[in-house]
């Protein structure tokens, strides 16, 4: 790679102009013909850029670095157990992010970077994602820890993105990659984040919770609590969606208890949440209502907004069961402002849905076809499977009801293609 390439590759990666970078030091005429590879710089030149990038002057001099395999391991290594990486290490890993390198290097490379940008960009981690699918062979024999960091780094990305069938794809090659450490720290997070994609992305969470008890012992056998904490969260859920409420209300008042000890103030928002659902399921709701705005109470002191959305949903669905319309128009449309501010667009969906109940109710059926139509559409270009199967279910029993069989059929159709 040709210095110009690589001080333009360090520039980009530094989110900087060539007018930023070349500030008193030169034209940008001759910085983009030195990018370009039509002027060779000088060595002052290159101590000058060197120090404005934040890099050695050998970093961008030594442009073949031919044997780069130790940087990368020492860079993989130090991000591993730290998860910090600087400037200079960055721009060495995705400038040789495209090199022939051996499978083992580029898995190294791929790992670090999906996982940090997945973190600070996921624009950029969209980039690398998909270089990765085309470079990487995961097939290809390496290092058990390099293979098992690469499937986690990739599950975090999709999780992340919510493109949820991709997530449990790379969440089951992780657990697979350890089938040495069964009982490790490790093993147990694994097992606990197949589950929470499980939850997201199954109606029966038998399953799931196979997955979140298997996590759960071995964070009890080694005493680490926080993954007791968010395994017993993740366990009342899964209990709660199964409309399995005695089982649900034993599990958070074990949470309940176990917090105390480890951080109360960041759970109380969470079983303030999970007691309201589980009230709302059983329709006693005064008791619903007071735990969800409690909820709120939490996130808003926490300065956690964007989780009150969660809460809004709940006092929206239970004003609508109370036939309190204007309530209900009130919390949707805080619950709405949300999905806009924040970029919510598995919430749009579901408070669609929750308005067109509304609808429905004042017999207002053009207008709740139009909302369950958009909903199901949106479902469909977000990949959310569930909600896709679950509104396209209801669209179809209302035009199967009204005598409109082509709609019928074909909302059934799309429940069965999710």
């Amino acid at each position: 790679m040709e210095i110009g390439e690589r001080i333009r590759q360090v520039r980009i990666h530094k989110g900087m102009t060539q007018t930023e970078l070349i500030n008193g030091i030169c034209s940008n005429t001759y910085i983009s013909k030195i990018e370009s590879g039509k002027a060779k710089p000088s060595y002052s030149f290159i101590v000058k850029i060197a120090k404005v990038l934040e890099v050695d002057t050998e970093f961008l001099l030594n442009v073949n670095m031919k044997n780069v395999e130790p940087d990368v391991h020492r860079i993989y290594e130090s991000y591993i157990s730290s998860r910090k990486i600087n400037s200079q290490d960055l721009a060495l890993l995705k400038l040789h992010s495209k090199e022939n390198h051996s499978n083992s290097t580029l898995i190294k490379i791929y790992c670090v970077l999906i996982s940090y940008y997945t973190t600070f960009d996921m624009e950029e981690a969209h980039q690398i994602v998909e270089q990765a699918k085309n470079i990487i062979s995961p097939a290809q024999s390496t290092f058990e820890n390099e293979i098992s960091y690469y499937f986690h780094s990739l599950y975090k990305y999709f999780n992340k993105n919510k493109n949820y069938s991709e997530a449990l794809f790379y969440a089951s090659l992780h657990l697979d990659s350890l089938q040495h450490e069964g009982t490790s720290l490790r093993a147990a997070k694994a097992y606990l984040n197949l589950a929470q994609v499980r939850t997201k992305m199954d109606e029966d969470l038998e399953l799931a919770r196979l997955y979140t008890k298997k996590a759960l012992q071995i964070f009890k056998d080694q005493d680490f609590k926080g993954g007791i904490a968010n395994s017993l969260a993740q366990l009342a859920i899964q209990y709660h969606r199964n409309d399995l409420y005695d089982d649900a209300l034993k599990i958070l008042d074990e949470l309940s208890q176990f917090s105390k000890e480890v951080n109360e103030d960041y759970y109380a928002p969470i079983l303030s949440y999970n007691y309201g659902r589980i009230y709302q399921k059983q329709k006693q709701f005064d008791q619903a209502v007071s735990y969800m705005l409690q909820s709120i109470e939490y996130d808003i002191k926490a300065n956690k907004e964007e989780e009150t959305i969660h809460a809004l949903k709940v006092l929206s669905k239970i004003s609508i069961e109370r036939k309190n319309w204007e309530e209900a128009g009130e919390y949707l449309k805080k619950a709405f402002r949300l999905t806009n501010l924040y970029n919510l667009p598995n919430s749009y969906i579901q408070l669609l849905h929750l308005r067109s109940q509304i609808y429905k109710a004042r017999f207002d059926f053009p207008s709740y076809e139009k909302e369950l139509q958009q909903a199901v559409q949106l479902a469909q270009e977000g990949n959310y499977p569930l909600l896709i199967k679950e509104i396209s279910i209801e669209l179809a029993e209302h035009y199967h009801e009204a005598r409109a069989y082509k709609m019928a059929a074909k909302y059934y159709q799309f429940a069965l293609l999710r």
